[in-house]
């Protein structure tokens, strides 16, 4: 039986799958001149954040995977999506 809490955390990580996807999509057809400031200036803004949770020793988990899913993004315009893995 689930957990209430194991539910909970079930659909957040859902949702964040879900805004990855979102924010993938809309990369896309963001102009150009507007998407390589953002793009800029978020990847920075990520390897900050995984380099101050790497300095204080958090452990690794779902959240650096999306947090790579993120990067992977900006990189590269996207990133293997686990939405898209389950049957319609």
């Amino acid at each position: 039986m689930e957990t209430y809490t194991s539910a909970f955390i079930r659909k957040v990580e859902s949702a964040v799958q879900e805004q990855l996807f979102v924010f993938e999509m809309y990369s896309k057809c963001c102009p150009k001149e507007v998407r390589e400031i953002a793009n800029k200036d978020l990847r920075t803004k990520t390897l900050v954040w995984a380099d101050v949770r790497e300095e204080k020793n958090v452990g690794h988990g779902k959240t650096d995977t999306f947090v790579c899913q993120l990067y992977e993004i900006l990189a590269t315009g996207s990133t293997h999506h686990t939405i898209n893995d389950k049957p319609r």
